[in-house]
């Protein structure tokens, strides 16, 4: 048994007698021996000394807070001067001699408004003496827009001590009889009186049947009635035959024009008093069609007065049943010669007055 008799001197952990033992312990391997340098990594040392732990200083705030507390700082510092800045720029402008207007020369009037010039810079003359940073524009327009010639305005502050004031004037549209005087009226209802120092001729029909007292929501609508019979009657065709009658030679008639009064104080039935062979002649034209019948007067209004005489009114609502001097007492449906020719009596006509002049209306009536 030779194998067994062998010494294995190159395996250090071979177990040896006494004698050998001795000599294990003198070469004995370092604590560390056969240890990799991950197995010390990863192999625990309970019997290493912790590092000592140096104390670090920290301030009253955290450093986060310490941050946005200074950048507070900062901010109110800017603000605070920006509000200084504006506070002395604002104290300058309103007690400065610079920004005052010191004459009606500094409030410009821009635009045509002939009618209302004379009331806008009566109303703009309070702003002379002024700071033009403590008068309100918004006020100032508001009671610019209270004049009834003004339909909108516009102020407009101008460096240093100036004003421009822009007027947009209301358009016209009728006369208004108002008891005994005679007033403008435009599409929206609103009255307007006529300048004296104004020498402008209108041509305009006169209103009757609306009173001042109505507000201005009962006018409006009325309004739009007599607009919408002004359209009618200017934008028809004149070349339009009515009843085998050629009426005019223009491609747009004006028959408006044939007109000198426009009672609205029916709304179902316009009442308009319109030119005639014998004088004025009241028509009834309702609330609708009113080209079509006005066209069917012209057509026949000559043939009615060589065969009935003077005509007082025509009521033109039913179609082609056409009723002459409906007004009169002795009136009936379809009259005879002899019956158109009667005089009316004085209470049975409606309208004995005379008509007002389309173009220089006068300022009181009998």
């Amino acid at each position: 048994m030779a194998r067994n008799q062998e010494t294995p001197s190159d395996d250090p952990f071979y177990r040896r007698g006494p004698a050998s033992r001795n000599s294990f312990a003198d070469d004995a391997l370092p604590l560390d021996a056969g240890l990799t340098e991950d197995d010390g990594e990863d192999e625990p040392q309970p019997f290493r000394r912790a590092n000592k732990r140096v104390p670090v200083r920290r301030g009253a705030l955290p450093r986060k807070t310490a941050s946005r507390v200074q950048t507070a700082l900062v901010l109110l510092l800017v603000l605070g001067a920006l509000g200084g800045t504006v506070y002395e720029a604002h104290s300058f402008a309103v007690h400065s001699w610079r920004f005052r207007v010191r004459g009606a020369n500094d409030i410009e009037l821009a635009g045509d408004a002939p009618n209302s010039r004379a009331q806008v810079l009566e109303k703009m003359h309070e702003a002379i003496g002024r700071n033009v940073f403590q008068i309100s524009l918004a006020e100032r327009k508001q009671e610019l827009e209270t004049i009834p010639w003004v339909e909108a305005a516009t102020v407009i502050r101008l460096w240093p001590n100036r004003f421009r004031v822009i007027v947009k004037e209301r358009t016209p549209v009728a006369f208004i009889a108002l008891g005994d005087r005679i007033e403008l009226i435009d599409a929206q209802g609103v009255l307007m009186e006529i300048p004296p120092a104004v020498q402008s001729d209108y041509s305009f029909p006169v209103i009757l049947g609306m009173t001042e007292s109505e507000p201005l929501s009962t006018r409006a609508p009325r309004m739009k009635t007599f607009m919408r019979l002004m359209r009618e009657l200017d934008g028809g065709d004149a070349g339009t035959q009515a009843s085998g009658t050629s009426i005019g030679t223009q491609a747009k008639a004006q028959y408006s024009r044939n007109l000198d009064e426009v009672d609205l104080s029916d709304p179902e039935d316009v009442k308009v008093t319109a030119k005639g062979g014998s004088g004025p002649i009241v028509l009834h034209l309702g609330n609708e069609d009113f080209l079509p019948r006005f066209m069917v007067f012209l057509s026949n209004v000559q043939k009615w007065e060589q065969e009935r005489g003077k005509l007082e009114s025509v009521d033109l609502r039913y179609g082609r049943q056409v009723i002459l001097n409906p007004d009169m007492h002795a009136a009936p449906p379809q009259p005879a010669p002899e019956v158109a020719k009667a005089v009316a009596t004085p209470q049975n006509q409606t309208h004995a007055k005379p008509s007002q002049s389309r173009h220089r209306p006068q300022k009181k009536r009998n």
